[in-house]
């Protein structure tokens, strides 16, 4: 767990997500990894809960991951809402 310059306790877990999409009538695999971003007491011990393998939902609003060099062009998730799926 780290803390944003405001000191509200923030942590960065990691979601893998792995799919078969149809792209011009063609299977095409569509694998990804994006950082989510849990901020504030309450959602970073959630995020202490969860284990690799978990299987989850998440919803949220997609932000730059800083504002210097490259991080200006990652993007996160700040999750918001989060449902176990197992």
């Amino acid at each position: 767990m780290a803390l944003t310059p405001a000191g509200i306790p923030r942590q960065r877990l990691w979601l893998e997500h792995r799919s078969r999409q149809e792209e011009l009538g063609k299977p095409r695999e569509a694998p990804l990894q994006i950082a989510l971003m849990f901020i504030g007491q309450e959602w970073v011990n959630q995020s202490q809960a969860l284990a690799v393998g978990n299987l989850v939902e998440v919803s949220g609003f997609l932000a730059r991951s800083g504002y210097k060099g490259e991080a200006k062009q990652r993007l996160q998730l700040h999750v918001q809402q989060l449902t176990h799926l197992n």
